[in-house]
């Protein structure tokens, strides 16, 4: 097994452990896509704990880990403490807000996604366009197969592209 003995401590703890890095895309993946994807949604909705890092996308070492960690600029806040923060700050904010509607409830594809876009470096467009993920979750679901090798999404060029001379 991949896991780390220690907290990780930035992005590249987890990017050494290709099953868990690329779980916590997935779980990004279908926060963002759960309407559009049933297989997502079911992923979704069969998750207990609170802070929806838990089973079935984590094992509970690997809910530690991301529980525990810590991202830059977050005054040394866990992951598991931003996400409660968060939740309880937008359920707040909805109670002021929806007091007509009746409607307090929060949203995991508004509430929790972009801290863990933030925390991980995941930008959501580069990941549902990107055909070596998408065919690789359509393949293994949250489990990597003995020859599915994911680094991670590749990183953008800003170089200039060639572009033709006038003449």
């Amino acid at each position: 097994m991949e896991t780390l003995t220690s907290k990780p401590s930035s992005i590249e703890d987890f990017k050494a452990q290709p099953s868990l890095w690329y779980k916590i895309h997935v779980f990004v993946f279908d926060l963002r896509n759960f309407h559009e994807n049933s297989q997502a949604q079911e992923r979704l909705d069969s998750v207990q704990d609170l802070s929806y890092i838990g089973a079935p996308y984590f094992d509970p070492v690997e809910a530690q880990q991301l529980k525990a960690y810590t991202t830059d600029g977050t005054n040394s806040k866990p992951l598991e403490i931003i996400i409660k923060d968060t939740l309880k700050e937008r359920l707040e904010r909805r109670m002021k807000k929806r007091v007509d509607t009746g409607d307090y409830r929060v949203c995991a594809a508004h509430d929790i996604a972009p801290i863990f876009e933030k925390a991980f470096d995941i930008k959501t467009k580069d990941l549902q366009t990107n055909t070596d993920f998408l065919a690789l979750l359509d393949r293994s679901q949250l489990k990597l197969g003995g020859n599915d090798n994911w680094k991670g999404l590749p990183k953008k060029s800003f170089q200039p592209k060639n572009k033709r001379k006038k003449r």
